[in-house]
């Protein structure tokens, strides 16, 4: 396991109060495990292509649902997709209107999609084992990473790329793209996480194109950023309490590592020796003990799952 330092250059600038909302929101009541000292055991992994596929399957997002489903956006076949990991079988799949990236549960056994194609963010009942489409919510600007905070969407936006806050109707009411100092943020916000520190909500974003993970107050001031040369370029991030955060990058031989806010130091969990390929994405179910990252295997993707403990 390798160690690396983040200089944080903001004296100022990722729940642990009760856990909320894993992956990309899923509720999960728990002690937080310091992943700095825990062994991962991979297990069999989880073929998510449906018959009806006519392309192999790109997961650009993870999230578990409560129940321990998993719920996938696939962009190349343009659907959203929900497996049950202990069976290992893909259990609903439901078509979208354009190229999906980000996802995000919301209460009510709801999800929220982001569209990216169609600049616009679509909303699906997860009930009973089935997809349904529900709202369609049209924003300006190409939709990526999104998570739920509040009454509220966190979104990340390209063109010109910028971290915002969208109502349910789609209008944005505050959005950042620079520090105060007037240093450009984000290139690429793809993805987003909410988590909860001590009683308060915060906002991680990683960028692969600033190789930063900035944190933000629900009101999108800037509190932290790190960035490392080590850190590479950032994408899929989920917190795991303890003020800790499972960062992947789809490098060649992509790797899947913890940040650990306290101590800023970023620690490779798995590297090289695991044969990761064009990983973007994580997940983690504690109430399974079970990480679940995307991996490339001969032009379609399967999801690798890892015990822990």
């Amino acid at each position: 396991m390798k160690y690396h330092s983040f200089k944080n250059p903001f004296v100022l600038r990722l729940l642990f109060n009760k856990l909320i909302f894993f992956s990309a929101n899923s509720t999960q009541d728990t002690l937080p495990i310091d992943f700095t000292k825990v062994n991962l055991t991979r297990q069999s992994d989880i073929n998510i292509k449906s018959p009806t596929n006519t392309r192999g399957c790109w997961i650009t997002d993870l999230a578990v649902l409560p129940g321990d489903l998993l719920l996938l956006a696939d962009i190349n076949n343009k659907s959203v997709k929900l497996a049950d990991p202990v069976s290992g079988q893909l259990l609903d799949q439901l078509q979208l209107p354009g190229l999906p990236h980000g996802l995000c549960l919301l209460p009510g056994d709801r999800a929220a999609a982001t569209i990216q194609s169609k600049s616009l963010i679509q909303t699906i009942s997860v009930a009973n084992k089935k997809l349904v489409r529900q709202d369609v919510i049209n924003v300006i600007g190409e939709c990526f990473g999104i998570a739920s905070v509040k009454d509220c969407f966190v979104v990340g936006l390209n063109s010109p790329a910028k971290v915002a806050l969208v109502d349910r109707q789609g209008s944005i009411y505050k959005a950042t793209s620079e520090d105060s100092q007037g240093k450009t943020l984000f290139k690429h916000p793809h993805y987003i996480c909410v988590t909860t520190e001590t009683a308060i909500q915060v906002i991680y974003v990683s960028d692969y194109g600033t190789k930063t993970i900035t944190r933000l107050s629900v009101e999108l001031q800037v509190l932290q950023s790190f960035t490392d040369p080590a850190l590479n370029e950032p994408c899929g991030l989920v917190p795991v309490g303890g003020r800790q955060l499972l960062v992947v990058y789809p490098d060649f031989r992509s790797t899947l590592s913890v940040l650990d806010i306290t101590t800023e130091q970023f620690m490779t969990l798995l590297g090289e020796k695991e044969d990761l390929n064009c990983t973007y994405c994580v997940a983690v179910s504690h109430t399974l003990g079970t990480v679940y990252v995307n991996d490339w295997v001969n032009g379609c993707d399967v999801i690798r799952q890892y015990t822990f403990k």
